[in-house]
């Protein structure tokens, strides 16, 4: 080693080769060392797996002043975790495998031309048996599914290698390379192009790993004892000037380094359980290796008529070199833990075997020297006493008795790692069972390795057999314990409800992996399961500070917010600056919470354009989440309409939820009619959901003061067993001044609870309908003189006096305008509006006014009243008095093609808005467009089917378009809804049209 860049001093051609050798061969080393590190889990992906859960909350209240009752809603929350249930292969390792064994295979054929006869000769048989591990028979080259082309590869390989060896000595060594590289590469080139089998070169590779690893450990083996020549390189390479003895220091360092040894070697056997720093095998195989560079130039000198080590030599270390890592590269990255099993033991082995054996050779033939300081470096495979073929024969008998005393596991683990590689090829290929029963078979020679239970654990998994899939999970992670095979134990535990023998789990990981960010956000899971919401945010919070990349801590994160999203935990969302970069799971869960929170949130954009034509469980959470948040400030569909989502086939799991979503953003933009579309497919599509559908389609009849109908989707809702429906039902009936209905029904619901008297007599709800009026708040008094229609009038005065400066008072005078608006009494309306001065703290009742004068002026044209109009404060629902006022200002201008679009849209937009309908029809039949408001009168009538009003102006639109049996359907239902004076009224306006239109001309 006194000339560390000994090449420098070759020919220019041998130098160039031997650099680029040196260089791959580094190369391959380093990679091996990366993959080694990268192999703590032993090779197979972690993938993120989503659990959606929907979870109900409020975004919206039914609020007539009396009562505020929550509007129920649904979001969709999603919690991730990770699985490994996917394939850890890469084919691409395999290809640089094979390129790199055909290569080493190349050099080592050229140098077998240039040995003895019988060397020549063992090295042919090596690659023989090479090319018959291939299994080249089963390739179907051409259609021959036999042993031709292996005859005819064997053939070739012989009589080339023979040819140079007997024939034509003279040839270069870069021609002999070149005649065996080109063989080499066209045998390649056929079996992948002439092979009937799928991925052919994986398949050779696989079959074909036995040789390689051979080789690598007859490498390994060559370099053992390079350690301990390079301690006697560092204290005997020259004569101590001062004739100080080298002996003690060889001694003390050699035994230092062969005590390390062992004791790595205890521990793998289990002899050994110190808490010290170990070492690395494979490191440990590094030094060896870069140091025997050196020292195989150094043991040239024993093979120097057989193989000189200028070049040739060279080359053929190195070439072992870079197969043997190579090799290691497949190993690692494939995550076959058997064969690295293997490799640990033969290299411990092997530098207890050698190293032991060469240590002693040279204190039994250099003692003497050694303690003489004399520099006996350069003459170690000089030996006096005992010959240096004695260590080789020696040391290896040493590893095989150390083989022998573990019962020939190495050799066991071996064959394991062998059919691992074939089932890994089945798997890649898609064939399944051929896979499983070969992973099977590598089980039955290594028990406990990780990569087969793994595997087989995983195939059990998918068939949902957790209690097996849990057993193999567990013994993977017997000797070689992995972050995924915990997760997926975990997992299965939790599909089969163990959830405690999770947490036990759970407590064995945290010991081989103490602060993992993937077991942490696992944790939080299975604590979320058990509604221990602390411990469920601590560790999703450990997961966050523990996380090594972007992934995880976006996991954890969204798993943070579902958390406090379904538990209702009061957290402050995040900025919504950071939306944008953030993974659709968040974006869901992040609106999920502010819909929770009832916080409108317009910094995330999303466009039809942008939605996936076939949604994911994360995408429909995220467009749910989202398109519910917009109810909340009343947001219209425009660009970012979802129906078309629901006629895909690909979404069918979707359709219902989308459904639901839908009509909630019509209802709450003011598409009465269409939102109510939706919601009635939803009550008759499945009996499991209807009790919920009906409940919200009850409360949203509430707000359209369509009690009658609102009470009978109550009942429904309460036949279904839905919570509160009866007492809504109980409300419906009372606003629809059905007092004894009411009553009864919520005595039975009294009864049924048996709710104590102390309750009841603080419940206004029961006493007023026991009509104890007195001790009733303000709004039970305003409730009562508004729906008992019995009331004597000195009973409303008195009332009326007890309501003096209460905001009630104001409201029962705003529905005495609402209801001449309605009734045409439009002057009465305006006394009252203008004679109502409502305090600035009575938010709701100034924004009811504001409605209602709004309403006066588009049907009165009254100028007096437009500058009280404030327009910031008009609503869109349950009633859309801003389209009612753009109606307005279009009527004042000339754009009419823009006041026919408001003023249709008006109509059918909610039939349960009569002024608006109202509104829409005069303005049409001032249009002379009969038609028009006869439609609009159809669709309203038929939604709103007890609207009186609506009804009889349907009945003499109809008779103005001589559809008299419609008109007289109609004519005969109002008269069982009117009373007795309105009916009077209707018949003598019914009979005029009708008279005036028999008298017209056909």
């Amino acid at each position: 080693m006194n000339n560390i860049n000994f090449w420098k001093n070759w020919r220019n051609k041998y130098r160039s080769i031997y650099q680029v050798l040196l260089f791959l061969f580094v190369i391959t080393m380093a990679f091996s060392f990366y993959s080694q590190v990268n192999s703590y889990d032993i090779a197979f992906p972690k993938e993120v797996v989503r659990k959606t859960q929907s979870i109900e909350l409020s975004l919206q209240n039914v609020h007539n002043f009396v009562f505020d009752l929550a509007v129920p809603a649904r979001s969709y929350i999603v919690f991730q975790s990770f699985l490994s249930l996917g394939n850890g292969f890469q084919v691409s390792d395999t290809y640089l495998l094979t390129a790199i064994i055909f290569l080493a295979f190349s050099i080592l054929m050229t140098a077998s031309t240039y040995l003895s006869r019988w060397w020549f000769i063992i090295l042919q048989s090596v690659f023989v048996i090479w090319i018959i591990t291939l299994k080249i028979q089963f390739l179907g080259l051409f259609g021959f599914e036999n042993q031709l082309f292996t005859f005819v590869f064997v053939t070739l390989i012989l009589a080339v290698g023979y040819y140079f060896h007997a024939f034509n000595e003279e040839a270069s060594l870069f021609k002999r390379w070149l005649f065996f590289a080109v063989l080499l590469t066209a045998i390649l080139i056929l079996i992948n192009t002439a092979s009937t089998v799928e991925a052919p070169i994986v398949f050779i590779t696989h079959h074909g790993i036995i040789v390689p690893v051979i080789l690598a450990i007859i490498f390994i083996f060559n370099v053992a004892y390079d350690i301990i020549l390079h301690i006697l390189y560092l204290l005997a390479a020259k004569k101590n000037r001062d004739g100080s003895s080298n002996l003690v220091h060889f001694i003390i360092i050699s035994m230092l380094y062969l005590i390390y040894v062992g004791l790595t070697f205890a521990k793998n056997d289990g002899l050994l359980s110190i808490e010290i720093i170990y070492l690395d095998e494979f490191v440990l195989l590094g030094i060896s290796a870069i140091l025997g560079i050196w020292g195989f130039r150094k043991r040239s000198e024993l093979i120097e008529k057989q193989l000189i080590f200028r070049p040739l030599g060279g080359y053929v270390y190195l070439a072992m070199g870079i197969m043997a890592f190579a090799v290691l590269i497949w190993i690692f990255r494939t995550g076959n833990d058997p064969l690295i099993d293997t490799f640990e033991d033969m290299i411990i082995f092997s530098h207890i075997g050698f190293g032991v054996l060469f240590f002693f050779y040279v204190l039994y033939n250099f003692v003497a020297l050694l303690n003489s300081g004399l520099g006996i470096y350069p003459v170690v495979f000089r030996p006096v006493n005992i010959p240096y073929n004695l260590v080789r024969a020696v040391g290896f008998g040493i590893v095989a008795v150390l083989i022998l005393r573990v019962s020939y596991l190495p050799y066991y683990q071996a064959i394991s790692g062998y059919y691992n590689g074939l089932a890994d090829y089945y798997e890649y290929i898609g064939e399944e069972e051929k896979a499983l029963t070969t992973y099977k078979i590598a089980r039955q020679y290594a028990v406990t390795s990780h990569k087969h239970n793994f595997e087989i654990g995983k195939s059990e998994y998918e068939k949902k057999n957790w209690a097996e899939a849990s057993s193999y999970f567990s013994q993977a992670n017997y000797k070689r314990p992995s972050v995924q095979a915990y997760l997926n134990k975990v997992q299965a535990q939790l599909n089969a409800n163990l959830i405690f023998e999770s947490l036990f789990t759970l407590e064995e990981a945290q010991k081989d992996f103490p602060d993992n960010a993937y077991l942490h956000n696992m944790r939080g899971l299975v604590y979320e399961r058990l509604n221990k919401t602390d411990s469920s945010f601590i560790y999703f919070d450990a997961a966050n500070r523990a996380a090594s990349d972007s992934e995880i801590e976006e996991v954890s994160s969204v798993n943070r917010l579902a958390l406090f999203t379904k538990k209702g935990i009061d957290e402050d969302l995040p900025e919504t600056g950071i939306l944008n970069e953030k993974s659709v799971p968040y974006k869901a869960n992040y609106f999920a919470l502010a819909n929770r929170k009832r916080k409108y949130i317009d910094t995330v954009v999303l466009s039809a354009s942008d939605m996936p034509e076939v949604l994911t469980y994360n995408d429909f959470s995220l467009i749910f989440n989202q398109s519910l948040n917009k109810t909340i400030e009343n947001k219209p569909f425009s660009s970012d309409s979802i129906n078309w989502l629901i006629s895909k086939a690909e979404n069918k799991d979707f359709a219902k939820s989308l459904k639901y979503v839908s009509s909630a953003r019509l209802n709450y933009s003011g598409q009465i009619n269409d939102a109510y579309s939706y919601i009635y497919e939803l009550e008759n599509e499945n009996i499991a959901d209807a009790g919920f559908y009906y409940l919200l389609h009850g409360l949203w009849y509430l707000d359209q003061k369509a009690y009658s109908e609102a009470e009978n989707h109550f009942a429904k809702a309460a036949d279904l067993k839905m919570s509160k429906a009866n007492t809504y039902r109980t409300i419906a009936l009372i606003l629809n001044q059905q007092l004894f209905e009411a009553a009864q029904l919520y005595q039975k619901q009294v009864n049924a609870e048996s709710i104590s008297d102390d309750l009841l007599d603080n419940d206004p709800l029961y006493q007023m309908l026991l009509g104890n009026v007195d001790q009733l708040p303000d709004s039970f008094k305003y409730l009562w003189l508004k729906t008992n229609t019995s009331l004597q009038q000195e009973s409303i005065d008195s009332i009326k006096n007890s309501l003096t400066n209460s905001p009630f008072l104001s409201l029962l005078r705003l529905n005495e305008a609402e209801s001449h608006i309605k009734n045409a009494r439009f002057k009465q309306a305006k006394d009252i509006l203008q004679n109502l001065n409502i305090p600035i703290s009575e938010e709701g009742l100034s924004i009811y006014k504001n409605n209602l004068i709004a309403l006066l002026v588009t049907f009165t044209d009254d100028e007096s009243l437009v500058n009280q109009v404030k327009e910031s404060k008009l609503q869109v629902y349950p009633y859309n008095y801003k389209l009612v006022w753009e109606a307005y200002k279009l009527k004042n201008t000339n754009d009419r093609k823009s006041l026919d679009k408001v003023m249709n849209k008006l109509g059918h937009e909610n039939a349960f808005f009569e002024s608006a309908v109202i509104l829409s029809t005069k303005y049409f039949n001032k249009q002379e467009k009969l038609e028009k408001a006869y439609e609009i009168l159809v669709e309203a009538s038929r939604l709103n089917s007890g609207n009186s009003n609506i009804l009889k102006l349907y009945a003499l639109q109809a008779l103005q378009l001589n559809l008299s049996s419609y008109a007289e359907d109609s004519y005969e239902e109002l008269a069982t809804m009117l009373s007795t004076d309105e009916w009077e009224n209707f018949s003598s306006q019914y009979d005029s049209i009708k008279n005036k239109m028999e008298q017209m001309p056909w």
